[in-house]
């Protein structure tokens, strides 16, 4: 892709809207990071319910947070019609059903200790197919699908053929990083790299089709190359190290 470069220069002339859509992703991964890396680390119970715990928690508030921070990103950057808002509305809500599921019945699972016998009875082969499986692709098929959605209507929205600041462009470059990193760990985690391998080759592919992305597209598109290069360099490291086998993390890692 023929991406033009930042430029420092003629400042008077460069439009904000390529910042504000840098820092709104930089939001964006931060919080996907700190709301989904962080919680599981918090054990503790939070007297509201038995089994309850601060994990949980803290998770209410994951799509909260992430998915005003994604309707931003989205406004900012294609001044979606009614269609695509109505579509970027059903997927957040495949995503909140997604990883409300996985609150719930990782809950469950979390208070009945994991313990075998709990899963091999009719309720626990039910609470690990809806954990373990329906809830984690439903999830992660819905982030995917709503950054695709992005771009896409990016593409055919409005476009800014302004400088873009170089600060705007790092800001872009670590808010990538930061989202390929945890897109990795959460799809290891999750057993969905089956998904997040491909999607993340799909993601790395899209920009590359604009022959020249400049303004607010070419901050997205830094954006998506980096999280996907992070991403795809994160699974071929991982699998190299464990005998090409994406083993779950924290298990490898005594948790």
């Amino acid at each position: 892709m023929a991406m033009g470069r930042p430029d420092d220069e003629r400042i008077g002339a460069t439009d904000t809207r390529p910042e504000r859509l840098a820092f709104a992703l930089l939001g964006f991964a931060v919080a996907l990071a700190l709301l989904l890396l962080v919680p599981p680390f918090f054990k503790w119970e939070t007297g509201l319910a038995p089994g309850f715990t601060a994990q949980e928690a803290v998770d209410l508030f994951t799509p909260i947070v992430v998915m005003p921070l994604a309707a931003l990103i989205l406004e900012l950057i294609a001044r979606p019609s009614l269609r695509v808002w109505l579509l970027f509305v059903a997927l957040a809500a495949v995503w909140v059903l997604g990883q409300g599921m996985h609150l719930a019945t990782n809950a469950i699972g979390d208070a009945a200790g994991k313990d075998e016998a709990f899963y091999a009875s009719r309720p626990g082969e039910l609470d690990h197919w809806l954990d373990e499986v329906l809830s984690h692709w439903l999830w992660h098929v819905a982030w995917v699908a709503l950054l695709v959605v992005t771009f896409l209507a990016a593409r055919a929205g409005p476009r800014d053929a302004r400088p873009v600041r170089r600060r705007a462009s790092m800001v872009a470059a670590v808010a990538g990083a930061l989202h390929g990193f945890t897109w990795f760990v959460v799809t290891v985690e999750g057993v969905t790299a089956a998904l997040g391998i491909p999607a993340a080759g799909v993601l790395l592919l899209l920009p590359l089709t604009e022959r020249r992305a400049q303004g607010s597209m070419w901050v997205l598109a830094r954006f998506l190359l980096v999280s996907s290069a992070v991403a795809l360099l994160l699974y071929f490291l991982w699998a190299a190290l464990n005998g090409w086998t994406l083993p779950e993390i924290t298990p490898m890692l005594g948790f």
